[in-house]
């Protein structure tokens, strides 16, 4: 039997699934202007976690993770595990 995947345990709400222009409409403005900086050196998009206080993007250049925060503001050291 096939597995729902909006109701199997793996689900979860990232979304991770979809395009960078997707992805890439959802952030302010002071976000593109951090992520485009970052997309220089190479960063992939690759989420946006929103919660009640922040919304966090992330991105990925050679399995490391950056963040940005709703301010714009670029961590390049987050303590994040990125899963698979």
């Amino acid at each position: 039997m096939e597995s729902n995947p909006i109701t199997s345990p793996e689900a979860e709400r990232r979304e991770l699934s979809l395009s960078n222009q997707t992805l890439w409409v959802k952030l302010n403005a002071a976000q593109k202007v951090a992520a485009s900086s970052l997309f220089h050196y190479g960063f992939n998009l690759i989420f946006i976690r929103i919660s009640s206080n922040d919304a966090t993007v992330g991105l990925l250049l050679d399995g490391k993770p950056a963040t940005i925060n709703r301010e714009g503001d670029i961590d390049i050291t987050p303590v994040i595990n990125i899963r698979k």
